[in-house]
C-alpha cells in the first residue's frame, strides 16, 4: 500500500508535467501568434490551432485536487503559459507589423519579378478590378496566391490562405494609394499598410 510519502511524490510529479504541458502550450501559442502576424489578414488556421490549444489547456489543466506540497504548481504552469501568449500578442501589437514587413522583404524579389513581366501599371480610372496583364502564380516568394488583380496604378495580389473575416493580400502602388475618399480606382481606400518601398499590406472587412 502506498505511503502518504509515496502519494505525495507521485502527485508532485503529476503536477509538474500539467504545469510543463500548460508552458509548452503558451509558448506554441505565442509562436502562432508570431507566425500569423507574417500574414496581411488573420489566418483561419491560426485561429482553429489557437482554439485547440485553448481546449487541449483547459484538459491539461483539469484534474484531481492535487497534494498541498504540490498545489502550486499547476497554477505556476497556467501563468507563465499565459505570460507567454499574452506577451507575444502585445509584440505582435506593438510591433506595428513588423514581423510581416520582415517576411514580405523575403519574398519581394519574387512579387517584383512578377511585376516586372506583367508591365507597367494601368493608368485609366476605373471603378472595378482590371485583369492582371501577366501571369499569375500560384505561390509568390513564401506566400500562395488565390488572386491577381490591376486597379488604377497598380496591382493586387490576394492571398490564398484565407483570411478569417476579410480578404487580404498585397498592393504595388509605384506612384502612390488613391486618397481616402477617391472614387474609380477599383479598390478600397482603406485598410492599406506600408510594408516596404511601394508595397501595402491591405485587409479589409468586405
Amino acid at each position: 500500500m502506498p505511503t502518504s510519502a509515496a502519494t505525495a511524490a507521485t502527485s508532485a510529479e503529476r503536477e509538474c508535467l500539467r504545469a510543463a504541458g500548460l508552458i509548452a502550450l503558451g509558448g506554441a501559442a505565442a509562436a502562432v501568434l508570431l507566425w500569423a502576424s507574417t500574414f496581411p489578414g488573420w489566418p483561419i488556421a491560426a485561429g482553429v490551432i489557437l482554439s485547440v490549444f485553448v481546449l487541449a489547456g483547459l484538459l491539461v489543466a483539469w484534474g484531481a485536487e492535487p497534494q498541498p506540497a504540490a498545489r502550486w504548481l499547476r497554477p505556476a504552469g497556467l501563468v507563465l503559459a499565459l505570460i507567454l501568449a499574452v506577451g507575444a500578442g502585445v509584440v505582435v501589437h506593438a510591433s506595428t507589423q513588423a514581423a510581416l514587413a520582415v517576411r514580405f522583404e523575403r519574398s519581394r524579389p519574387a512579387f517584383e519579378a512578377v511585376i516586372g513581366a506583367a508591365g507597367p501599371v494601368p493608368t485609366a480610372v476605373t471603378d472595378h478590378w482590371l485583369p492582371f496583364p501577366g501571369d499569375c502564380p500560384d505561390q509568390i516568394g513564401s506566400y500562395r496566391i488565390a488572386e491577381c488583380h490591376a486597379f488604377t496604378g497598380g496591382f493586387m495580389f490576394l492571398q490564398r490562405r484565407s483570411a478569417l473575416g476579410d480578404e487580404a493580400g498585397f498592393a504595388y502602388a509605384p506612384h502612390g494609394l488613391p486618397a481616402t475618399g477617391d472614387e474609380g480606382f477599383g479598390l478600397p481606400a482603406t485598410g492599406f499598410i506600408p510594408i516596404a518601398p511601394r508595397w501595402y499590406a491591405w485587409s479589409c472587412d468586405c
